[in-house]
């Protein structure tokens, strides 16, 4: 009786979760037709109500990331368009459109890439998120279980060789998978990015106000924090110039 009832909660569950997505989906779909129309203001309510609920969906950050960029709000339209990037890194048209926005910022900082072995390791493994190489190390567990279903049915020499050195190398892909995996889980975390959503910002020498000021940041500049110290975050920016600001003025992406 217990079995019944636990696949009973498991199945509404199911159903649960099923239509939720559906509701959500059906939420996008209409905030996508107010944008249509040009409607920005109310797209970007709509869209901001549904990213309340889903904080996993590039698609939806991206359109309200277009729908603040509309409005001629930049601040908040880098911010999603970031959000966007790092759900999906290799997608070219939240690139673009991110880059395009950039023009609008008063701050003109230069990249200037420093890279350490973790940087190099990333820049192998960053076609995949830490999510993405999970599902991928998923799959190919799936297909060992098949492997070694087939090793243990078949009466074949042959294919008996053949299912258990898939195995193998399929174990290696798999532990390369989790190593992927946490790799980048760890990586993201390790100096997350942040937007500054204050119009202007010092960025201090030391935490603390009466500190020299190094330079003035404004709105939609991006930092990478590095450490917090009560109400002040150390931040490096992409010019690898690093200072103090209070915590406050960002949003972490």
């Amino acid at each position: 009786m217990t079995k019944y009832i636990i696949y009973s909660i498991a199945f509404f569950f199911t159903l649960f979760v099923h239509a939720q997505e559906s509701n959500w989906q059906k939420d996008f779909e209409h905030a996508n037709n107010t944008f249509d129309k040009e409607h920005f203001t109310d797209a970007v309510k709509e869209y901001q109500l549904i990213a309340d609920r889903v904080d996993n969906s590039p698609e939806l950050y991206f359109n309200l990331a277009n729908a603040y960029f509309k409005t001629r709000d930049i601040v908040n339209a880098i911010y999603y368009y970031e959000k966007a990037l790092k759900l999906d890194p290799n997608n070219k048209s939240i690139a673009i459109n991110l880059n395009f926005a950039q023009k609008d910022l008063k701050d003109d900082i230069s990249i200037v890439k420093e890279y350490d072995k973790q940087d190099i390791i990333h820049q192998s493994l960053k076609r995949l998120t830490s999510d993405g190489w999970a599902k991928t190390a998923t799959g190919i567990a799936f297909s060992i279980l098949g492997c070694f279903i087939v090793y243990f049915l078949a009466n074949n020499a042959t294919v008996k060789r053949i299912s258990f050195s898939v195995m193998a190398i399929g174990v290696l892909l798999f532990a390369g998978s989790l190593y992927a995996a946490n790799f980048e889980a760890n990586y993201n975390d390790r100096t997350p990015p942040a937007i500054i959503f204050e119009p202007k910002v010092n960025l201090k020498e030391e935490a603390k106000n009466t500190s020299k000021s190094l330079k003035e940041l404004h709105g939609g500049t991006k930092v990478y924090i590095l450490e917090t110290k009560a109400l002040w975050i150390k931040v490096r920016l992409d010019n690898q110039e690093e200072g103090w600001i209070e915590k406050n003025t960002v949003k972490e992406i």
